[in-house]
C-alpha cells in the first residue's frame, strides 16, 4: 500500500513537471493559472468551485482516462462530457495531430471550455449526445462535473445522436472519452454506431440500477475488449477498452 502511494506521488510529480506546474501533495495543491499545452505555456480558465482541484489531479496528473496508454498517432478524439475542457488539454498534449471534438450541455461552463479549446486547439459543441437527436434539460449541481441531463421534449438544450457526432468528425473515432453522468446508458442503445469507435475511455455510473459486472458485459457486447476496469465505489467506475488487445 505504501509503495503504491509513493509510486502515485512520483507519477503526479512527473506529470506536473511536464505541465510546468508544481505538485507536492493533494492537501496543498492549488489550481494553476497556467500550464504547458502544445509545448507552450498557456493561461488556463478554471472555475473556483468545490472539486475542481480534484478533477484537475485526476485528469491531468493521474491520467484517469488512460491517454498515456494509447499511441500518440491517434487522429480523431471524441470527448462526451467535456466539462471545462481538462481532457481536451490531456488529449492534445498526447495526440498532437488529432482532430478533437468536445461536447458539453452545461452552458454555464462555456466561458471556461472556450478558453481551453483555444489553447488546446479543439472544437467544442454546447450539446448533449444521445442515441438519437432531441433535447435535454440539465440538473446543475454544486460540483459542475456531477450535473446530469434528462431527455425531454420541453428541454432547451440540443442533443445530437452519437452517429451525428461521429459523422461530424469524419465517420470514425480513434478514441471516445465518455463521462456524462449516467447518459452513457443512452449511448449504449445504439450498438451499431459503436463499431466506428476504436478505443473507449469510460467513466460509468450505476444509479440507474446497473452493476459493475453488467457495465463490463455491455461494453464487451459492443465489440470492445476491456483492458482495465476500476470499480471505484457502488455508484461509478472506470473502463478502458479497445477493439484489439493491444
Amino acid at each position: 500500500m505504501l509503495f503504491a502511494k509513493v509510486v502515485r506521488l512520483l507519477q503526479r510529480k512527473i506529470r506536473a513537471r511536464r505541465l510546468g506546474i508544481k505538485f507536492d501533495r493533494v492537501a496543498t495543491f492549488n489550481l494553476p493559472a497556467s500550464a504547458i499545452v502544445c509545448r507552450q505555456r498557456q493561461q488556463l480558465s478554471l472555475p473556483v468551485e468545490k472539486g475542481m482541484d480534484g478533477e484537475f489531479i485526476e485528469v491531468l496528473l493521474d491520467d484517469c482516462y488512460g491517454v498515456e496508454q494509447l499511441p500518440p498517432s491517434l487522429l480523431t478524439i471524441l470527448d462526451i462530457g467535456a466539462n471545462v475542457g481538462l481532457f481536451g488539454i490531456a488529449a492534445r498534449n498526447r495526440f498532437p495531430a488529432a482532430v478533437i471534438h468536445a461536447y458539453e450541455p452545461n452552458s454555464h461552463l462555456e466561458f471556461y471550455l472556450k478558453n481551453q479549446s483555444q489553447i488546446a486547439n479543439f472544437t467544442y459543441f454546447m450539446e448533449a449526445v444521445g442515441s438519437t437527436g432531441g433535447k435535454v434539460t440539465i440538473d446543475i449541481r454544486e460540483v459542475s462535473g456531477k450535473t446530469r441531463s434528462t431527455v425531454s421534449d420541453s428541454g432547451s438544450i440540443p442533443m445530437v445522436s452519437l452517429r451525428r457526432a461521429i459523422d461530424r468528425i469524419g465517420g470514425r473515432v480513434d478514441l471516445a472519452k465518455v463521462d456524462c453522468e449516467g447518459a452513457e446508458w443512452l449511448l449504449f442503445e445504439d450498438p451499431d454506431t459503436w463499431q466506428f469507435v476504436q478505443h473507449l475511455s469510460l467513466e460509468y455510473h450505476l444509479w440507474l440500477g446497473h452493476t459493475h459486472a453488467q457495465t463490463r458485459q455491455v461494453v464487451e457486447s459492443l465489440g470492445f475488449k476491456v483492458r482495465k476496469q476500476v470499480p471505484i465505489d457502488r455508484w461509478y467506475g472506470l473502463i478502458l477498452a479497445s477493439r484489439s488487445a493491444s
